[in-house]
This record gives structure tokens, sequence and C-alpha cells, in this order.
């Protein structure tokens, strides 16, 4: 019996240094392309960063670099050509009619590793959408191979211009398709977020670079086990668990999709619904991965996404996560938080061994308390199930019956007090 081994495809990456762009951070870019092909199996056979000012509008680089390119890939039999910048469609054909062999960007990259990493039916339809949108100015190239349209005259249309309508046709209607079950699917998370809102529990959003360990932060905070793995978008869909806090509060932790430099814009807005748990939480932990020679970038790119996205950032505490990489002294955690530019009370932890995590709780305990108080409610003698959710979503001081009413002391969150204004005296 024969055995065929399979052998991963061998991409050269290319990167462009523009006159703005210091050497090192044309570096690093290149670094984090060779970590997202890596995320899907693909070799990396070599890596060029070119320079450039302006892009050439029919190639995105020179001629003379582009044939250079292809002389390459041909030395290294290499089976692709992976852009750190977005092409423009007939760049992208340009380039691998010039290279003779397939060209990528960092875009289509991004979208191949979504698509493999999208579990739940949301992520999924967002996603499609995204890709959709991606491949319909780029069907020409598919049917290159057949024959085109030479006139305008009844029976003078080839088989190529047929196949293209058919596949606008065809994906138009997806996208169409698309639309109407995300509108389906964000009236339901909707509809569970005001049956959440009704009995209200502070939330708590983690947000962050792709890969900082949002999810080993997750666990270490509440003890639910969630995928970790050490890949770029491991995980898109939003995970939540419940988190134990002194004084018998309890708040819910939710991870959500991490971001990425150059994180296209298509996707930002794909994954909008998913990302209104970020918009909508009462404290955002801004994760980062303090032992990462670019923190302060991707710090400085998160940040960029949530004033995107329009987040309120009021409440937002960073958290200088994988500290163990650094060490725990005074020393470290002041050069750490130097590092992520602007940060002078980052709380240092480390997901990995828990060191931390039981000041970070004491952190967004405080954060809670300052957003609750002790108020004083009268209640009819029928609605007793409002005095014993108070028992279970607030702290009661003192609780008292009074002329056949109910007449509780507790301290709790704005949005409790809120939901039972017309009941406080």
């Amino acid at each position: 019996m024969i055995e065929h081994t399979y052998t991963p495809p061998g991409v050269i990456l290319v990167g462009v240094r523009h006159k703005d762009m210091s050497a090192s951070e044309a570096r690093q870019h290149i670094s984090e392309l060779a970590r997202l092909v890596d995320t899907l199996g693909f070799r990396v056979l070599d890596s060029r960063v070119l320079r450039g000012n302006t892009p050439h509008p029919g190639l995105f680089i020179g001629s003379g670099q582009a044939d250079e390119l292809a002389s390459l890939a041909d030395e290294l039999e290499a089976d692709a050509l992976v852009f750190d910048d977005e092409l423009s469609p007939s760049q992208q054909r340009n380039l691998e009619r010039r290279t003779r062999v397939s060209v990528s960007d960092r875009h289509e990259i991004i979208l191949e590793i979504f698509h493999e990493h999208a579990v739940t039916r949301e992520a999924r339809l967002q996603v499609e959408k995204a890709e959709l949108a991606y491949q319909l100015p780029r069907l020409r190239r598919a049917w290159t191979h057949l024959s085109r349209q030479r006139g305008g005259m009844k029976g003078t249309r080839g088989e190529g211009e047929t196949q293209l309508e058919i596949d606008r046709r065809r994906i138009t209607s997806r996208q169409q398709q698309l639309e109407r079950e995300l509108r389906e699917v964000r009236r339901h998370r909707a509809t569970m977020r005001q049956k959440r809102e009704a009995v209200p529990v502070p939330t708590v959003a983690l947000v962050g670079y792709t890969n900082a360990g949002k999810s080993s932060l997750l666990t270490a905070l509440t003890g639910q086990t969630v995928l970790r793995q050490d890949k770029l978008f491991a995980t898109l869909d939003p995970k939540s668990a419940r988190m134990a806090l002194p004084a018998g509060v309890e708040v819910i932790v939710t991870d959500t999709v991490g971001f990425i430099r150059k994180l296209p814009h298509d996707l930002v807005e794909a994954f909008q619904s998913t990302l209104e748990e970020t918009v909508r939480a009462d404290i955002l932990l801004h994760v980062v991965d303090a032992s990462s020679p670019q923190a302060a970038d991707e710090v400085a790119t998160t940040r960029a996404v949530l004033a995107e996205i329009g987040a309120d950032t009021a409440s937002l505490v960073v958290v200088l996560n994988k500290m163990d990489l650094l060490g725990y002294d005074e020393h470290t955690i002041s050069s750490a938080a130097v590092h992520v530019a602007g940060v002078d009370s980052g709380v240092p932890v480390s997901s990995l061994t828990g060191a931390g995590i039981p000041a970070l709780r004491e952190r967004i305990a405080g954060l809670v308390t300052t957003h609750r108080s002790e108020e004083d409610l009268l209640f009819p003698p029928d609605r007793w199930d409002l005095v014993a959710m108070l028992h279970r979503e607030a702290r009661v001081v003192r609780e008292e019956i009074e002329n056949e009413q109910v007449k509780v002391r507790a301290e709790m969150g704005s949005r409790l007090r809120d939901l039972l204004s017309e009941y406080v005296v």
C-alpha cells in the first residue's frame, strides 16, 4: 500500500515598508503575518520586506520587485505569495499573471482563519457574509480560462460572461438570505439580553489583542474551562461565565473576539452584534500580553477598535497578563507598565499560574461597589418574587414586615436600582 504524506503549502511573505514606517515596525508586521499563516498550517519558505512609497495601481509593488518575487517563488517552488497589505482584485490578478503563483493578502488569510474557527451559527453567518463581500469583486479571475463577451448583440455572450453573471446572482441572493438570517439571530440575541437585564447582574467583558490570553483569564477568574490555544483567533464566539465576588456579589464575565492590526473593516462590521457584549459591559478588562515586544502597538490597536465600536472605557482596567514570563519583582512590574504605553495602574497577573488573580478580583469588586448603594424598598404583600430576587442579586442588610408590606434595606447595583425604582422609599 502506498502512503501519501501531506505537505502543507509553502508560502513567501511579502511586506511593504512605506515611508512613514520604521524598519522594526515592518519586521513586526511580517512576524505577525507569519503567525497568521502558521495558524492555517502553511509553511513559511521566506519573507521579504520591500521598500515602497506610493502603491503601484496595477501591481501594488514595482514591476522589478514583482519579477524578483517571481524568480524567488520559482527557486523555492512556492505555492503562493502572501502580502501583508490588502490588494485590490486587479492587483491580485496582475501579480498572479506576473509571478505565475497564487497570490493572497492579509484580508484573505484572516477571513480563512475566521472561517475555520467559527463555531456557532451566528459566527458562521457573519464570516460567510464577510467572505462573500470579499469574493464578489474577485469573481473575474476565477473564470479567466473561459471565453469573454465580444459585443453587446444577442448571441455574442461568451461562456465566461454567462458563468460570471450566474455567480454574481448566486452571491447576491445568498447575501440577502444571510442578512435575513442574521436579523433573526440578532433579534434572538436582543431577547436573551433583555431577559438577562431583567435580572440585573454586573457584566465584565474581556477585550484585547488576539492571543493576549483572554480565554485563559476567563478560566482563571471563573473556573470554567474554555478553549485555549497558542494561536491567533483561537476562539471567535463570546463565552460567558459567572464569577463570585466578596460580599455575595456575582458578575458575568464574557470573553470576546480578539483584535489585530489591519483587522478588515467588514469583519468589524460583521461581528458588530457580537461586539455589542463589549459595548454594553459595565466593566472592561483590557488584557495585554505584557511579555510581547509589541505590547504598546497592540494596546493602541485595541483602543482604536474600542473607539470604532463605541465602547465606553470609563470603567476600564488594564490587565498585564503573562507576567510569569517576565517575573513578579517590583522592577519588572514597573517596566511592563511603562512598556504598555500610558499605563500606570495595570494589574499584573498570570492566567497560567494564578498569580495576581485575587488582586484582580478585588479590583473588579471595587469597581462594582462604586456603582452600588444601599437603598430602602417597600414591597406590597404580593411581590415576594422581587424580595427573592433581591436576595439573589443584591446584599440584603435588613428585612421586616411593616403594615403587611415588606420593607427591605439592600445594597445593590445601579441596574437593579433602576429596575426597582418604583419601590424605593
